[in-house]
């Protein structure tokens, strides 16, 4: 007997996002021209669900439970993590990166629907 895949839809979302983040930087290599928003803010949009979908895996693989979901204080803890270390640390430490609060808002929000489809089956 197959079993069903356990949220499916958060596993599509996650392979379009991953398919746009590609498409990004192949615009960025290649100097196609965007709007502004486009490479500013839409991979740190995709970031959050991209890893923590890998984290969920992993968490999946070391407890051999695959009903298992991320609660919202770790996707909370993602997210703080992401925007000290790449909005705080990092600019700091490189001119690089520049520190953005819509940089964090686009990680809260990727959180978000990380947590919500996490759920949706």
């Amino acid at each position: 007997m197959i079993r069903r895949f356990p949220v499916r839809t958060l596993h599509v979302y996650v392979l379009i996002s991953v398919g746009v983040f590609l498409l990004v930087q192949s615009f960025k290599f290649f100097s196609v021209p965007a709007p502004k928003w486009i490479f500013h803010y839409l991979n740190d949009f995709l970031v959050i669900p991209i890893v923590a979908t890998l984290g969920l895996h992993l968490v999946w693989l070391i407890k051999k439970d695959i009903t298992l979901r991320i609660n919202w204080f770790t996707v909370l803890s993602l997210v703080v993590l992401y925007s000290l270390f790449f909005e705080y640390y990092l600019p700091k430490t490189s001119p690089r990166y520049t520190s953005d609060i819509y940089d964090v808002v686009c990680y809260g929000l990727g959180g978000v629907v990380f947590y919500v489809l996490q759920y949706f089956e």
